[in-house]
This record gives C-alpha cells, sequence and structure tokens, in this order.
C-alpha cells in the first residue's frame, strides 16, 4: 500500500477535505488514509505500552534505591553512635552513591512519565482525526451509494422509455395497418358499382349492334319483295 503519510505530525496536520478534493477516488484515497492512519495508531500504541513498561520497572528501581539510600543513612546513623566513624565515613560513601543513583532514577523516571504523556497525548489526537476520517469514508461511501443507485434508477428509466417508444411504434404500425385496410375495402367498395356499370354498358353495346344487324336484314327482306 503506499504510504500517505510519513509521520504522526503529517497526519494530524493534514488537510482531509483538500487531499480527497484534489483525488481522482475520493472513495479510495479516504480507504487508504485511514489504513495509513490505523497503521500509525497500532505504532504508536505499541511505543506508548513499551514506554509505559519502562516506567513500570523504572518504578521499580527507583524504590529499590531509595531503600538502598535510606538503609546507608541509617548505619552510617548507627556506626557515629557508636563511635566507629571509620564505619559511619564508609556508609556515608555507600549513601552518596545512592543517592547518584536514586537522582539519575528520578530523572529517568520523570522522562519516562513526559514520554508516556506524549504518547497518549498522540493517541487521542489520532483517535480524533481517525474518527473524522471514518466519518467522511461513511459519507463518501452514501454518496457513492446514491450516486450508483441514481445510475441504475437512469438506466432503468432508460429502458423504460425504449420500452414504451417501442410500444408506440408497433401502436402507430397497427394502426396504419388498420387504416390502410380500410382504406383498400373503401376502394373495393367504390370500384365494384363501377365495374357493374361498365359491365352494363357493354351488354347494352352488344345489344345495339344486334338491333343494327336485326334492322339490316328487315330492309333486306323487304326490298327483295318489293
Amino acid at each position: 500500500m503506499p504510504s500517505i503519510f510519513s509521520r504522526f505530525a503529517d497526519i494530524i496536520s493534514s488537510n482531509l477535505n483538500s487531499m480527497l478534493d484534489k483525488a481522482e477516488n475520493p472513495v479510495k484515497m479516504i480507504k487508504l488514509i485511514i489504513a495509513e492512519m490505523e497503521d500509525t495508531q497500532v505504532e504508536i500504541k505499541a511505543a506508548c505500552a513499551q514506554a509505559m513498561a519502562d516506567q513500570a520497572k523504572s518504578a521499580r528501581r527507583l524504590a529499590e534505591a531509595e531503600e538502598k539510600s535510606e538503609l546507608w543513612q541509617g548505619r552510617a546513623e548507627k556506626a557515629a553512635a557508636k563511635g566507629r566513624d571509620d564505619l559511619a565515613r564508609e556508609a556515608l560513601g555507600e549513601k552518596r552513591s545512592a543517592d547518584a543513583a536514586l537522582a539519575e532514577l528520578k530523572r529517568r523516571d520523570e522522562e519516562l512519565a513526559g514520554v508516556v504523556a506524549k504518547y497518549r497525548a498522540e493517541i487521542d489526537q489520532l483517535e480524533t482525526k481517525l474518527a473524522q476520517a471514518r466519518e467522511r469514508e461513511r459519507m463518501l461511501g452514501h454518496r457513492e451509494g446514491r450516486a450508483q443507485k441514481s445510475l441504475k434508477v437512469s438506466g432503468q428509466m432508460k429502458q423504460y422509455d425504449l420500452a414504451e417508444a417501442k410500444l408506440k411504434l408497433e401502436r402507430l404500425d397497427s394502426r396504419l395497418d388498420r387504416l390502410e385496410a380500410e382504406a383498400e375495402l373503401e376502394f373495393d367498395g367504390r370500384r365494384r358499382p363501377e365495374a357493374e356499370a361498365e359491365a352494363r354498358e357493354k351488354a347494352f353495346e352488344s345489344l345495339d349492334d344486334s338491333l343494327d344487324e336485326e334492322l339490316r336484314a328487315l330492309k333486306e327482306r323487304l326490298g327483295r319483295q318489293g
């Protein structure tokens, strides 16, 4: 996975909105950012846990050093009370060494306390930033879901429009077929009387021809008789 952030400070100072606005794929980008934040969170928590373990160990050593300092202090006092200045001087020397070690352990303990406090603060800041990123991811997810739903609905509407257009064409074709059939029937209705009249005229014409023949035959007979 490519690294979005290189340090904790980069995460805290980052402007998620600006990064996502510039991203070609905001949903993919926010997922990468969250993954990087989660990895950093694991690292910081592990470092904090180690610092707390070191702090606990330092506290035990500090307690032991304080007991040792008190032990040599008591021995020095007891030796001085008994008139054993040599032993008292030796005990004071041991106490000085124990006090030096105690001072170093206290410094170390304060340093570890600061490290733990720093890690805890970083964890809190990172969790706040991570919560913001997850909320942005949720919003982007909803937006993407709505966009996909809109595309699906748009596709369905296009399919519906095509189906509706096809149905309209089929209805128009049916109507044209019906109109053509009606026109043909009307033409046939008009053509039939015309055909009958034409046949009747031809019959009369043939009838007239026969009368002419009969008339000529009649004239011929009358001519011969006269």
